[in-house]
């Protein structure tokens, strides 16, 4: 199994990372499961069948597909070799390409031409061409840069609530938020679920927990040391989040933790 990501560096954050995944023979079959970070993505399967299932549902991954907002963690299944391109976007950065409820996404692995044929226009001659690296990085990031985009008020105001809540590394309840966005709760809430997918609260959640994995993933603090850091309460209170997300105890998860995972939160 070889997974490669390549982040961005752009100052215009629609694209946070380019990424490349093969499954070769001898990883053959492949099972692994993925966190959700809280950001859409587009990958395009030249080789092979993805079978991606979120809870009871089973999607297959081939040629270009979009995923939309996953709240608890889903099932990557390849049963014969395979090689996929992909990218990770800023969680407004599908919105503003198409100006659609993004939220029609959620727990879903569909053809991006299903969600929007113009977008899969723009985008799935790219993916053909099968370019490799940070080259490929660059040459998306001019390619969207290039696109309309929906901007606004409500979009800045979004992407600044965002900020805020990476920022407090998920650390801040709806109320600070309205502190620092002039807007009503109905709004921002109404919004930010339109143009993520999420509330704001559950990004948030769900933010803080994929800071939490990263450190798990690093070994650098122990259990203890991260429920402090997250504001977790206690021992039950992480155990609780980690079984909500990950639907399995830590010492489960670390007893087959995988190399894909472990790839994939790489920071």
């Amino acid at each position: 199994m070889i997974y490669k990501a390549y982040k961005s560096t752009d100052s215009c954050n629609l694209i946070d990372e380019f990424f490349e995944l093969k499954i070769t023979k001898s990883a053959l079959p492949f099972q692994s499961k993925v966190l959700p970070l809280g950001k859409h993505s587009m990958a395009y399967t030249y080789k092979g069948l993805h079978k991606i299932t979120v809870g009871d549902k089973v999607f297959n991954g081939k040629e270009l597909i979009v995923s939309g907002q996953i709240k608890k963690s889903y099932l990557l299944n390849v049963d014969e070799e395979t090689h996929c391109q992909g990218i990770l976007l800023h969680p407004t950065t599908l919105y503003k390409l198409t100006k659609l409820d993004v939220s029609t996404l959620n727990d879903k692995h569909i053809p991006l031409s299903v969600f929007s044929q113009s977008l899969h226009n723009i985008l799935n001659p790219f993916f053909v061409k099968k370019m490799n690296g940070d080259n490929a990085l660059k040459a998306l990031e001019d390619i969207i840069k290039k696109q309309p985009l929906t901007l606004n008020n409500h979009t800045k105001n979004v992407d600044k609530a965002l900020a805020i809540i990476n920022k407090k590394e998920g650390k801040i309840s709806i109320n600070n938020l309205l502190e620092q966005i002039p807007v009503s709760q109905k709004t921002l809430e109404t919004k930010f679920k339109l143009m993520v997918g999420l509330t704001p609260k559950k990004y948030a959640r769900l933010y803080r927990f994929g800071l939490l994995m990263r450190k798990c993933n690093e070994k650098e603090l122990s259990f203890k040391d991260l429920i402090e850091m997250y504001n977790l309460h206690d021992s039950s209170h992480f155990f609780k989040e980690f079984r909500y997300f990950m639907n399995q105890s830590p010492k489960s998860y670390y007893k087959n933790e995988s190399d894909f995972i472990k790839k994939y939160l790489k920071p």
